[in-house]
């Protein structure tokens, strides 16, 4: 794996993600847009990331113990939103960035 710091802001935000997807996949159970086949082809995908980047996401966590966790609870946050609130949230993130 490339040890760039970014590389590992990437992976770590990758993790998170697939996360996120598993979660909303388990949202949709029962409806026609579930697909358990997709859901453990994402499970498999999870957790071959994770074996690649465990080592670092430990060291991580003795130098940042809330990283990861701000990161997820962030996305939990987002899972919560409706639509008009996610197309809100771009607009908001382009001021907070534009000042």
């Amino acid at each position: 794996m490339n040890k760039s710091p970014q590389a590992f802001q990437d992976a770590v935000k990758l993790i998170a993600l697939m996360q996120a997807v598993l979660e909303q996949m388990d949202a949709l159970k029962g409806t026609e847009l579930y697909k358990q086949k997709i859901k453990n082809q994402i499970n498999a995908l999870e957790k071959s990331i994770e074996k690649t980047i465990d080592e670092p996401l430990k060291s991580l966590d003795s130098i940042n113990s809330t990283l990861f966790t701000r990161i997820q609870s962030n996305l939990e946050m987002i899972l919560d939103m409706d639509t008009n609130e996610l197309s809100q949230l771009k607009i908001v993130l382009d001021d907070e960035r534009d000042n």
